[in-house]
C-alpha cells in the first residue's frame, strides 16, 4: 500500500480531535463577553481582514479559524435576515397591487354594466331620431345630401352599438356615420 494513501486513510479514520497525530484545537463555546466583542467588531466592519482576524483571536483567546467561522456565520445570518425583510416588503407590495388590480377589475365590470344599461336606454331614442331625420329627408322629396350638421347625428345601426373595444372597454365612435 502507498504510504501517502495510508496516511490519508489514517487521517480520515483518526479519532475526533486528532489529525496526523496532532491534537486539534477544541472548539470552545464563546462566552458572553467574547460574543459581545465579536458583535461590536462585526458592526464596525463585517469584512474580516487577516490582520484583524489575528488581533481578534489573540484578544479573545480563540483560534483564528473560530473567529473566521464566526464571521462567516454572522454574515450568513445577516444575509438571511435581509432576504426575509426584502421578501416582506415585496409581499406587502404584491398584496397591495393585487388588491388594486381586483378593485380595478370590479370597477371595470361595473362600468361595462352601466354602459350596457345606458346603451339600452339610448337605443329607442336613437331609433326615434333616425326616423325623424328620415321623415324630414322624405318630406323634401329630393335626393339632396345630408348637411354637415345632420351628419353628426349617429345612425342607429348594429355597428354603432356594438363597436366597443373589448380589450380596454372604451367606446369607439364609428368613423362612418352614414
Amino acid at each position: 500500500m502507498d504510504p501517502k494513501h495510508d496516511q490519508e486513510s489514517r487521517s480520515r479514520s483518526a479519532p475526533t480531535g486528532e489529525i496526523n497525530n496532532q491534537p486539534a484545537e477544541k472548539k470552545r463555546r464563546l462566552t458572553f463577553e467574547q460574543v459581545n466583542m465579536l458583535e461590536k467588531s462585526f458592526e464596525e466592519e463585517n469584512k474580516l481582514e487577516p490582520e484583524r482576524k489575528t488581533e481578534l483571536a489573540k484578544m479573545l483567546g480563540l483560534p483564528q479559524r473560530q473567529v473566521a467561522v464566526w464571521f462567516q456565520n454572522r454574515k450568513a445570518r445577516c444575509k438571511i435576515k435581509q432576504v426575509e425583510r426584502d421578501y416582506d416588503v415585496l409581499k406587502a407590495c404584491y398584496d397591495s397591487l393585487l388588491a388594486k388590480h381586483e378593485s380595478v377589475i370590479s370597477e371595470n365590470e361595473k362600468l361595462k354594466s352601466k354602459v350596457l344599461t345606458l346603451t339600452e336606454m339610448l337605443l329607442p331614442a336613437t331609433h326615434q331620431t333616425q326616423k325623424n331625420l328620415q321623415g324630414k329627408l322624405n318630406s323634401r322629396g329630393d335626393d339632396e345630401t345630408v348637411s354637415s350638421s345632420t351628419a353628426l347625428v349617429p345612425l342607429a345601426n348594429d355597428h354603432y352599438f356594438t363597436n366597443v373595444d373589448e380589450s380596454f372597454g372604451w367606446w369607439v365612435w364609428p368613423s362612418n356615420l352614414m
